[in-house]
Protein backbone atom coordinates (compact mmCIF):
# COMPACT_ATOMS: atom_id res chain seq x y z
CA UNK A 1 0.00 0.00 0.00
CA UNK A 2 0.83 3.37 -0.52
CA UNK A 3 0.17 7.52 -0.02
CA UNK A 4 -0.54 9.83 -2.73
CA UNK A 5 2.35 12.01 -3.29
CA UNK A 6 0.53 14.86 -2.01
CA UNK A 7 0.39 13.70 1.64
CA UNK A 8 4.18 14.58 3.38
CA UNK A 9 5.67 17.18 5.68
CA UNK A 10 4.72 20.76 6.01
CA UNK A 11 1.35 19.59 3.87
CA UNK A 12 -1.66 21.85 4.14
CA UNK A 13 -5.47 20.28 4.97
CA UNK A 14 -8.32 22.34 4.19
CA UNK A 15 -9.77 23.60 7.38
CA UNK A 16 -13.90 22.61 8.37
CA UNK A 17 -14.09 20.31 5.32
CA UNK A 18 -13.59 16.47 5.06
CA UNK A 19 -10.01 15.38 5.68
CA UNK A 20 -9.52 12.97 2.49
CA UNK A 21 -6.68 10.43 2.45
CA UNK A 22 -6.06 8.40 -0.40
CA UNK A 23 -3.68 5.82 -1.96
CA UNK A 24 -3.02 2.91 -4.14
CA UNK A 25 -2.93 -1.08 -2.62
CA UNK A 26 -5.30 -2.99 -0.32
CA UNK A 27 -4.98 -3.79 2.99
CA UNK A 28 -5.91 -1.90 6.27
CA UNK A 29 -5.11 1.58 6.93
CA UNK A 30 -4.83 3.01 10.29
CA UNK A 31 -4.36 7.07 10.87
CA UNK A 32 -3.90 8.91 14.26
CA UNK A 33 -5.06 12.65 14.79
CA UNK A 34 -5.29 13.99 17.47
CA UNK A 35 -4.59 11.09 19.79
CA UNK A 36 -7.98 9.71 17.73
CA UNK A 37 -7.20 6.75 15.86
CA UNK A 38 -9.48 5.71 12.52
CA UNK A 39 -9.32 2.67 10.94
CA UNK A 40 -10.59 0.93 7.70
CA UNK A 41 -10.27 -2.60 5.74
CA UNK A 42 -9.60 -2.09 1.59
CA UNK A 43 -9.64 -4.36 -0.97
CA UNK A 44 -9.62 -2.61 -4.38
CA UNK A 45 -6.69 -1.15 -6.31
CA UNK A 46 -7.02 2.40 -4.47
CA UNK A 47 -8.34 3.08 -1.47
CA UNK A 48 -9.37 6.50 0.35
CA UNK A 49 -10.62 7.40 4.03
CA UNK A 50 -12.45 10.59 5.08
CA UNK A 51 -11.78 11.68 8.44
CA UNK A 52 -13.99 14.78 10.21
CA UNK A 53 -13.28 18.51 9.30
CA UNK A 54 -10.70 19.59 11.76
CA UNK A 55 -10.63 23.40 12.95
CA UNK A 56 -7.62 26.00 11.79
CA UNK A 57 -4.69 25.45 13.26
CA UNK A 58 -0.72 24.49 12.19
CA UNK A 59 2.12 21.86 13.98
CA UNK A 60 0.36 18.83 14.31
CA UNK A 61 1.71 15.13 13.23
CA UNK A 62 -0.56 12.49 12.02
CA UNK A 63 0.68 9.16 11.80
CA UNK A 64 -0.36 6.70 9.15
CA UNK A 65 -0.29 3.38 9.08
CA UNK A 66 -0.11 1.13 5.79
CA UNK A 67 -0.46 -2.46 7.19
CA UNK A 68 3.55 -3.17 8.14
CA UNK A 69 4.85 0.20 7.00
CA UNK A 70 4.31 3.12 9.77
CA UNK A 71 4.53 7.02 8.00
CA UNK A 72 4.39 9.66 10.28
CA UNK A 73 3.82 13.60 8.74
CA UNK A 74 5.11 16.12 10.32
CA UNK A 75 4.31 19.84 10.95
CA UNK A 76 1.06 19.35 9.20
CA UNK A 77 -1.55 22.75 8.65
CA UNK A 78 -5.37 22.90 8.76
CA UNK A 79 -5.68 25.75 6.90
CA UNK A 80 -7.08 27.27 3.69
CA UNK A 81 -5.75 25.13 0.04
CA UNK A 82 -6.05 26.27 -3.30
CA UNK A 83 -5.87 24.67 -6.78
CA UNK A 84 -4.10 27.25 -9.25
CA UNK A 85 -4.73 25.76 -12.26
CA UNK A 86 -4.14 26.24 -16.19
CA UNK A 87 -1.54 26.77 -18.63
CA UNK A 88 1.89 29.18 -18.85
CA UNK A 89 0.55 32.33 -17.19
CA UNK A 90 0.00 30.61 -13.86
CA UNK A 91 2.84 28.73 -14.67
CA UNK A 92 5.01 31.66 -14.81
CA UNK A 93 7.64 31.85 -12.29
CA UNK A 94 8.97 33.83 -9.51
CA UNK A 95 12.23 33.70 -11.14
CA UNK A 96 11.13 34.83 -14.54
CA UNK A 97 8.88 38.07 -12.75
CA UNK A 98 10.08 41.46 -13.19
CA UNK A 99 9.72 44.30 -10.75
CA UNK A 100 8.34 41.95 -8.20
CA UNK A 101 8.49 42.29 -4.63
CA UNK A 102 10.83 39.75 -2.85
CA UNK A 103 9.44 37.08 -1.34
CA UNK A 104 10.41 36.36 2.97
CA UNK A 105 9.98 33.57 4.83
CA UNK A 106 6.57 32.85 5.82
CA UNK A 107 6.27 29.35 7.66
CA UNK A 108 2.34 29.78 6.48
CA UNK A 109 2.83 30.12 2.70
CA UNK A 110 3.05 26.27 1.47
CA UNK A 111 3.18 25.08 -2.30
CA UNK A 112 3.05 22.13 -3.90
CA UNK A 113 2.95 21.43 -7.60
CA UNK A 114 1.03 18.35 -8.91
CA UNK A 115 2.92 15.37 -10.02
CA UNK A 116 2.74 14.06 -13.60
CA UNK A 117 4.68 14.70 -17.11
CA UNK A 118 8.25 16.31 -16.49
CA UNK A 119 8.74 19.46 -17.87
CA UNK A 120 10.09 23.21 -17.20
CA UNK A 121 7.49 24.18 -14.37
CA UNK A 122 9.84 22.65 -11.19
CA UNK A 123 9.52 21.22 -7.87
CA UNK A 124 7.73 18.15 -9.63
CA UNK A 125 6.88 15.70 -7.00
CA UNK A 126 9.04 17.30 -4.54
CA UNK A 127 6.83 17.62 -2.11
CA UNK A 128 5.40 20.84 -0.22
CA UNK A 129 7.72 23.63 -0.15
CA UNK A 130 7.75 26.29 2.93
CA UNK A 131 7.96 30.09 1.57
CA UNK A 132 11.66 30.90 2.05
CA UNK A 133 13.11 33.77 0.92
CA UNK A 134 15.65 32.64 -2.40
CA UNK A 135 13.64 29.34 -2.35
CA UNK A 136 10.85 30.61 -4.47
CA UNK A 137 12.28 30.23 -7.75
CA UNK A 138 10.49 28.09 -9.72
CA UNK A 139 7.20 28.53 -7.85
CA UNK A 140 3.93 29.99 -9.55
CA UNK A 141 4.26 34.24 -9.39
CA UNK A 142 0.64 34.54 -9.26
CA UNK A 143 -0.05 31.66 -6.62
CA UNK A 144 2.55 33.23 -4.72
CA UNK A 145 1.49 36.25 -4.57
CA UNK A 146 -2.19 35.09 -4.25
CA UNK A 147 -1.19 33.62 -1.01
CA UNK A 148 0.89 36.91 0.08
CA UNK A 149 -2.18 38.50 -0.52
CA UNK A 150 -4.69 36.44 1.01
CA UNK A 151 -2.96 36.18 4.61
CA UNK A 152 -3.13 40.10 4.67
CA UNK A 153 -6.73 39.29 4.97
CA UNK A 154 -7.06 36.50 6.48
CA UNK A 155 -4.67 35.43 10.12
CA UNK A 156 -4.35 31.52 8.31
CA UNK A 157 -1.94 29.54 7.08
CA UNK A 158 -2.20 28.95 2.75
CA UNK A 159 -1.94 26.10 0.67
CA UNK A 160 -0.82 26.23 -2.59
CA UNK A 161 -1.18 23.47 -5.43
CA UNK A 162 -0.37 24.30 -8.74
CA UNK A 163 -1.82 21.80 -11.54
CA UNK A 164 -0.59 23.79 -14.95
CA UNK A 165 0.90 23.20 -18.16
CA UNK A 166 2.26 25.55 -20.24
CA UNK A 167 0.62 25.71 -23.83
CA UNK A 168 -2.15 23.25 -22.89
CA UNK A 169 -5.78 23.39 -24.54
CA UNK A 170 -8.72 22.73 -22.38
CA UNK A 171 -9.55 19.58 -23.49
CA UNK A 172 -6.47 17.75 -22.38
CA UNK A 173 -8.09 18.89 -18.69
CA UNK A 174 -10.85 17.67 -19.41
CA UNK A 175 -12.40 13.52 -18.40
CA UNK A 176 -12.91 11.36 -21.76
CA UNK A 177 -16.85 10.95 -20.45
CA UNK A 178 -17.69 14.76 -21.18
CA UNK A 179 -16.09 15.21 -24.59
CA UNK A 180 -18.86 14.04 -26.85
CA UNK A 181 -19.30 14.66 -30.82
CA UNK A 182 -21.25 18.24 -29.48
CA UNK A 183 -18.23 20.07 -28.74
CA UNK A 184 -15.62 18.37 -31.32
CA UNK A 185 -13.59 20.70 -33.26
CA UNK A 186 -11.59 19.58 -36.55
CA UNK A 187 -7.73 19.13 -35.57
CA UNK A 188 -7.25 21.47 -38.46
CA UNK A 189 -9.37 24.12 -36.96
CA UNK A 190 -7.39 24.20 -33.99
CA UNK A 191 -4.91 26.10 -32.85
CA UNK A 192 -1.45 24.75 -33.55
CA UNK A 193 -0.62 24.14 -29.87
CA UNK A 194 -3.10 21.20 -30.68
CA UNK A 195 -0.35 19.25 -32.96
CA UNK A 196 2.94 21.47 -31.59
CA UNK A 197 6.06 18.85 -32.01
CA UNK A 198 7.11 19.17 -28.25
CA UNK A 199 3.29 20.81 -27.01
CA UNK A 200 1.23 18.17 -28.97
CA UNK A 201 2.75 15.43 -26.24
CA UNK A 202 0.69 16.62 -23.46
CA UNK A 203 -2.66 18.05 -25.62
CA UNK A 204 -4.34 15.08 -26.05
CA UNK A 205 -7.88 14.41 -25.13
CA UNK A 206 -7.98 14.05 -21.10
CA UNK A 207 -4.23 13.74 -21.35
CA UNK A 208 -3.58 16.59 -18.39
CA UNK A 209 -6.56 15.62 -16.26
CA UNK A 210 -5.64 11.71 -16.01
CA UNK A 211 -1.75 12.92 -15.22
CA UNK A 212 -2.19 15.67 -13.50
CA UNK A 213 -5.44 16.52 -12.17
CA UNK A 214 -6.68 13.00 -10.60
CA UNK A 215 -3.40 12.05 -8.38
CA UNK A 216 -4.78 15.10 -6.07
CA UNK A 217 -8.70 13.41 -6.01
CA UNK A 218 -10.59 13.85 -3.85
CA UNK A 219 -8.44 16.41 -1.91
CA UNK A 220 -10.78 19.03 0.18
CA UNK A 221 -9.72 22.61 -0.85
CA UNK A 222 -11.17 26.55 -0.45
CA UNK A 223 -11.44 26.74 -3.99
CA UNK A 224 -9.71 26.44 -7.47
CA UNK A 225 -8.60 29.28 -9.61
CA UNK A 226 -8.47 28.29 -13.73
CA UNK A 227 -6.15 30.77 -15.88
CA UNK A 228 -5.68 29.14 -19.40
CA UNK A 229 -7.40 29.81 -22.79
CA UNK A 230 -4.41 31.19 -24.90
CA UNK A 231 -4.57 27.29 -26.75
CA UNK A 232 -7.65 27.82 -27.68
CA UNK A 233 -8.00 30.98 -29.37
CA UNK A 234 -9.39 29.95 -32.78
CA UNK A 235 -12.58 31.01 -33.62
CA UNK A 236 -14.10 27.44 -33.91
CA UNK A 237 -11.97 26.40 -30.69
CA UNK A 238 -14.34 29.81 -29.13
CA UNK A 239 -17.41 28.33 -30.60
CA UNK A 240 -17.09 25.62 -27.70
CA UNK A 241 -15.13 26.93 -25.19
CA UNK A 242 -17.80 28.35 -23.06
CA UNK A 243 -19.87 25.08 -22.97
CA UNK A 244 -16.13 23.03 -22.10
CA UNK A 245 -15.22 25.00 -19.41
CA UNK A 246 -18.68 24.56 -17.96
CA UNK A 247 -18.41 21.16 -18.02
CA UNK A 248 -14.69 21.44 -16.74
CA UNK A 249 -15.83 23.19 -13.65
CA UNK A 250 -19.18 20.84 -13.13
CA UNK A 251 -16.37 17.82 -13.40
CA UNK A 252 -13.54 18.57 -11.32
CA UNK A 253 -16.08 19.43 -8.85
CA UNK A 254 -18.13 16.10 -9.54
CA UNK A 255 -14.26 14.81 -8.59
CA UNK A 256 -13.29 16.13 -5.77
CA UNK A 257 -16.81 15.69 -4.18
CA UNK A 258 -17.79 19.28 -3.66
CA UNK A 259 -20.32 20.23 -6.19
CA UNK A 260 -20.56 23.97 -4.92
CA UNK A 261 -16.72 24.52 -4.97
CA UNK A 262 -15.65 28.27 -5.68
CA UNK A 263 -14.22 28.68 -9.08
CA UNK A 264 -12.27 31.61 -10.13
CA UNK A 265 -11.76 32.13 -13.94
CA UNK A 266 -9.12 34.61 -15.05
CA UNK A 267 -9.94 36.40 -17.92
CA UNK A 268 -7.02 35.99 -20.27
CA UNK A 269 -5.46 39.82 -20.77
CA UNK A 270 -4.91 41.70 -23.98
CA UNK A 271 -2.59 40.88 -25.97
CA UNK A 272 -1.20 43.09 -28.76
CA UNK A 273 0.19 40.32 -31.20
CA UNK A 274 -3.70 38.70 -30.95
CA UNK A 275 -6.30 41.13 -31.00
CA UNK A 276 -8.35 39.26 -33.06
CA UNK A 277 -12.31 37.79 -33.19
CA UNK A 278 -11.16 34.04 -31.71
CA UNK A 279 -8.70 35.73 -28.96
CA UNK A 280 -11.59 37.86 -28.05
CA UNK A 281 -14.59 35.27 -28.12
CA UNK A 282 -12.48 33.21 -25.58
CA UNK A 283 -12.20 36.46 -23.39
CA UNK A 284 -16.04 37.12 -23.63
CA UNK A 285 -16.75 33.38 -22.68
CA UNK A 286 -14.40 33.70 -19.69
CA UNK A 287 -16.68 36.84 -18.60
CA UNK A 288 -20.32 34.89 -19.57
CA UNK A 289 -19.53 31.36 -17.50
CA UNK A 290 -20.71 33.23 -14.65
CA UNK A 291 -24.18 32.52 -16.03
CA UNK A 292 -23.96 29.37 -16.95
CA UNK A 293 -22.62 27.69 -13.31
CA UNK A 294 -22.72 28.63 -9.62
CA UNK A 295 -20.65 30.22 -7.63
CA UNK A 296 -17.89 31.20 -10.30
CA UNK A 297 -16.76 34.96 -10.78
CA UNK A 298 -14.15 35.97 -13.46
CA UNK A 299 -11.56 38.37 -12.55
CA UNK A 300 -10.33 40.60 -15.50
CA UNK A 301 -6.50 40.78 -16.06
CA UNK A 302 -6.33 43.74 -19.24
CA UNK A 303 -6.49 46.25 -16.37
CA UNK A 304 -3.83 45.31 -14.64
CA UNK A 305 -1.47 43.80 -17.00
CA UNK A 306 0.39 44.73 -20.14
CA UNK A 307 -0.87 44.02 -23.81
CA UNK A 308 2.59 43.83 -25.23
CA UNK A 309 3.64 40.25 -24.05
CA UNK A 310 1.35 37.07 -23.83
CA UNK A 311 3.31 36.34 -21.18
CA UNK A 312 2.41 39.92 -19.01
CA UNK A 313 5.84 40.21 -16.60
CA UNK A 314 4.67 41.30 -13.13
CA UNK A 315 2.03 39.18 -11.66
CA UNK A 316 1.61 41.16 -8.10
CA UNK A 317 -1.51 43.42 -9.51
CA UNK A 318 -3.28 40.70 -10.42
CA UNK A 319 -3.14 38.61 -7.14
CA UNK A 320 -4.41 41.43 -5.46
CA UNK A 321 -7.83 41.11 -7.31
CA UNK A 322 -7.88 37.78 -6.90
CA UNK A 323 -7.76 37.49 -3.56
CA UNK A 324 -10.20 40.23 -2.58
CA UNK A 325 -12.75 37.84 -5.18
CA UNK A 326 -11.52 35.12 -2.83
CA UNK A 327 -11.99 36.30 0.01
CA UNK A 328 -15.53 36.98 -0.50
CA UNK A 329 -16.52 33.48 -1.09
Amino acid sequence: MKLANIFCDNMVFQAEKPIRFFGEGCGTVEITLKNHTYKESFFGDTWKMELPPQPYGSAFEILVRLEDECIVLKNVAFGDVFLCAGQSNMQFSIGEEKGATEAKDDENIRYIVSSGIKNNSGLQSSGWKICKEGEVTYWSALALHLAQNYRKEKDVVVGIIGCFQGASVIRSWLPSRVLDQSVYVAMQERHADNWHEEYGLWNGDSFLYEKKFLPIVPYSMKGIIWYQGESNTTISEGRVYLELLARLISAWRADLNDLELPFVVVEICDFDGRNDEGWKIIQDCQQKIVDYCKNVKTVTSKDVCESDNIHPANKEKLAEKLSKVLCEF
